[in-house]
């Protein structure tokens, strides 16, 4: 269990949505499409959940998605402290995928762009498929955070759900792990936790990576 600390500093508990049925079906789940949680999905963000169960949230964003917004819901929902009202924030979304989103992934292993994709972040050319690039979604995501920390005072405790190429991206930055680098160790994984400090939202310090729940 991850007990709740007592310090002067904003922390994060970045969280992944559960497994959904695209992600089973191994079908590309971008921001264009909103499948629900398998069941399996619903119940690897409870146990997340349980295992945040003394951690008093005072603030909980998540995506606009359902998945995203199950998945807080299902983590609140084991919280044994007050349970904030989870405020939607778009910028939060998945990347935007365009044409490859609901394709499954074995389909598109001839397109010219699905190695730059998985191995080379800083050459995906998304606009060729009318998605976004790396580029765009890191963009995007340094905002979300940026919205989010105009929104939160100092020693709050703030969960935010969202997705795996958005937070993959935003979390390894916030490294300092170059782009091309950035999924090299592959996604964070489904209802996993990754915790960061801050003490004045510009620089942030990893506490923990990747966190799954017990089974």
């Amino acid at each position: 269990m991850i007990l709740e600390r007592k310090v002067l500093d904003m922390r994060f508990y970045f969280v992944r949505h559960g497994t959904t049925i695209n992600n089973q079906n191994h079908t590309f789940n971008g921001g264009g499409v909103d499948p629900i949680l398998t069941d399996a999905g619903q119940r690897e963000a409870y146990r997340l959940g349980k295992t945040l169960a003394t951690v008093n949230f005072d603030v909980c964003f998540s995506s606009p998605l359902k998945r995203a917004q199950k998945t807080a819901e299902l983590v609140l929902q084991a919280n044994t402290r007050t349970i904030p009202q989870i405020k939607i924030l778009p910028t939060l979304t998945e990347m935007d995928l365009g044409k490859w989103d609901g394709v499954a992934i074995d389909d598109l292993k001839k397109d010219s762009q699905i190695e730059n994709y998985f191995y080379a972040p800083d050459r995906f050319n998304g606009h060729l498929i009318q998605a976004e690039t790396y580029q765009d979604v890191k963009k995007r995501a340094y905002k979300a955070l940026q919205e989010i920390c105009s929104q939160v005072a100092f020693n709050q405790n703030i969960l935010v759900a969202s997705h795996g190429l958005l937070l993959t991206t935003l979390l390894n930055s916030l490294c300092d792990v170059p782009l091309h680098d950035i999924r090299k160790d592959g996604l964070v994984p489904t209802s996993s936790v990754t915790i960061f400090e801050s003490s004045d939202g510009q620089d942030f310090h990893l506490k923990k990576w990747a966190i799954k729940p017990l089974k």
